[in-house]
Order: C-alpha cells, then sequence, then structure tokens
C-alpha cells in the first residue's frame, strides 16, 4: 500500500486549516490580513509535507531502519539534499513571524531546532507504519540544515524589517501595515 500526497490529503489539509482558523477568529479576533499571510504559510507547511513525508510506503519490504539513520554530522560530506534542506527552511524563518510571535532570536533558534527534530521524528515514526522499512533517511544533517535554513530565512527578515520600517506606517494600506507592525517587532535581541 502507498500513501500518497493526494486529493484526499490536500482536502484534510485544508480542512484542518480552516478548523484552526475558525478557532483563532474565536479567541483572538485576528484581522483579515493576517488570514492572508497564515494561508501563505499554510500553503508552505502543506509543501513541506509533500516534501518530506509522503510517500508512505507500506509494501512489505524488508526492514531497513538500521541503515536509513545517519547520526554523524557531515559524515558524507555536503551533498545537494542539504542544500535543499537549507533552502527549504529560509522561507519559515522569513514567514512565521507575520503569523506568531517568533520574532526574536532565541525564539527563531528554537524553532529551527524544533522544525528539523519534528520533521526527522515524523519520519522515523512512518517506519512503525511500514514495519522497519524507511523510504527516506533519517539525516542530523536534515536536522542542521534546517535550523541553519530558518536561522538565515530570519536574518533576511531581519534586515529587510531595519530597511522597512523607516517608511512612515500612516501611508500604508491593509496588507503594508501588516508587514510594518511584523518588521517593527523583529529583534536579534
Amino acid at each position: 500500500m502507498l500513501i500518497d500526497f493526494d486529493g484526499l490529503t490536500i482536502i484534510i489539509g485544508i480542512v484542518i486549516y480552516i478548523l484552526i482558523c475558525i478557532f483563532i477568529h474565536k479567541k483572538y479576533k485576528k484581522e483579515k490580513i493576517y488570514y492572508v499571510f497564515s494561508t501563505i504559510m499554510f500553503c508552505y507547511f502543506m509543501c513541506i509535507a509533500k516534501l518530506t513525508l509522503f510517500p508512505i510506503v507500506m509494501i512489505g519490504l524488508p526492514a531497513n531502519i538500521k541503515e536509513s539513520i545517519n547520526i554523524i554530522p557531515f559524515h558524507n560530506g555536503i551533498n545537494r539534499t542539504d542544500i535543499l534542506n537549507l533552502i527549504m527552511t529560509i522561507p519559515l524563518g522569513i514567514g512565521i513571524p507575520f503569523i506568531t510571535k517568533i520574532n526574536n532570536i532565541k525564539k527563531i533558534l528554537l524553532l529551527g531546532l524544533c522544525f528539523g527534530l519534528g520533521i526527522e521524528t515524523i519520519q522515523y515514526l512512518e517506519t512503525f507504519l511500514t514495519k522497519g522499512f524507511s523510504y527516506r533517511i533519517i539525516d542530523i544533517n536534515d536536522v542542521i540544515f534546517n535550523f541553519t535554513g530558518t536561522v538565515i530565512g530570519f536574518f533576511v527578515l531581519y534586515v529587510f524589517s531595519r530597511l522597512f520600517i523607516k517608511m512612515k506606517e500612516e501611508n500604508l494600506n491593509a496588507f503594508w501595515k501588516h508587514v510594518y507592525k511584523t518588521c517593527d517587532s523583529v529583534s536579534i535581541k
């Protein structure tokens, strides 16, 4: 059996996202522009799930979990997958301050670490569904490069925000006011 990222997966994701939005709206009364940014991040997270968690292969292949785990950093040097993991998480560091209060370096460092560990943990847990067969490599390098990409993304946002907040807030529409407000809150302290 193969569980792939298909229409049903997308529908389930959208339903969960809508329920989260309803909860957030009832509890926090966010402005409409918040949901524009949260929808962008939802699409980003769906792409991350597609790239890192699917397909889940359950076709009775022999267990290979021992060969599929790398806990030695840079054991085989830096490869294309490492660079792609870094690039994949740059948008996380840029986008997450627009929808959460994760807006300083300490919180971003923790988020980057937890995000990378979370993906690798879920990939490991998938092996229990497949009786020890792993379609992917569970790799400490992925955690390192996911962390690094998140931090790089945050620093890109920080540099942009220092330039952007020099503008006058009163001439901005709702979209740019949200950007301004987020940029004004970004800190490396």
